[in-house]
């Protein structure tokens, strides 16, 4: 039996029925997004201020910032003014969100695999594509919406969660949640992608002449992975930033 054929535990991104529970793995996967996006949040704020250019309040007037020097003001202007909590403002979106998003991917994209015949035995590319594509619409749909929040509160607008909430729907309108989620598919599926072809061939390459992969083999694979997926769609995140951040202004 070749080493791609044995059972491995560390590939957790597949759903062994016999090893655990559909809800253990949904759960798990619920957690891991908001531990996920809750360690990086303060990054995301920083680059969401460089995206965003000179629209946050701690823009300076007429001056763009952009790449590291644009980071390096970001964070020395709020650390100072607020402290470190202010990297954390609008964290509270990605635990409203992540949760429902994360287990709609997870049951949609078993149930579609089921369904759509890509669990049985042979190669089934194309119900396997649309299965991701289904559960990462449903993913997608539930996040964009927080996401929109998310971003104009690290900007430094409104006075929370419920306000900009209100504001938006009042002033904007309900399709303003939803401004950039065309945007936001076109990125996370070829991210989907990339970063799962990556990963595979970078597992591959990475792997001794033993056919061993010990934790070590993962965390490069992976962070590797990420790091390709993301400079190849950073230009579609560019643009999601300014949609998703168009109608703000000083007053809120």
């Amino acid at each position: 039996m070749s080493h791609d054929d044995e059972e491995d535990p560390l590939d957790f991104e597949e759903w062994d029925p016999d090893s655990s529970s559909f809800v253990a793995h949904m759960v798990a996967g619920s957690i891991a997004g908001v531990a996920e996006h809750t360690i990086m949040f303060p990054v995301d704020t920083l680059k969401t201020h460089v995206q965003c250019d000179r629209c946050g309040k701690i823009a300076k007037p007429g001056i763009s910032l952009p790449g590291l020097n644009g980071c390096v003001h970001a964070l020395k202007t709020m650390v100072k003014s607020q402290g470190l909590q202010r990297l954390y403002r609008g964290v509270g979106t990605m635990f409203m969100a992540c949760i429902p998003s994360h287990a709609a991917y997870f049951s949609l994209y078993e149930y579609s695999k089921a369904k759509l015949g890509a669990n049985q035995p042979g190669h089934h590319p194309l119900a396997a594509a649309t299965s991701g594509v289904v559960s990462t619409l449903a993913h997608d749909s539930i996040m964009t919406p927080m996401d929109t929040v998310k971003q104009r509160l690290q900007l430094g607008y409104y006075r929370g969660i419920r306000h900009c909430v209100m504001h938006m729907a009042r002033h904007e309108g309900f399709s303003a949640f939803y401004v950039a989620l065309p945007t936001t598919l076109l990125m996370n599926l070829p991210f989907g992608a990339i970063m799962v072809t990556s990963n595979e061939s970078l597992k591959t390459l990475l792997t001794g002449p033993s056919g061993e992969r010990d934790i070590f083999t993962y965390l490069a694979a992976g962070s590797g992975a990420g790091a390709i997926a993301a400079a190849a769609t950073t230009p579609l995140d560019m643009i999601k930033t300014r949609l998703q951040t168009q109608h703000m202004s000083a007053q809120v």
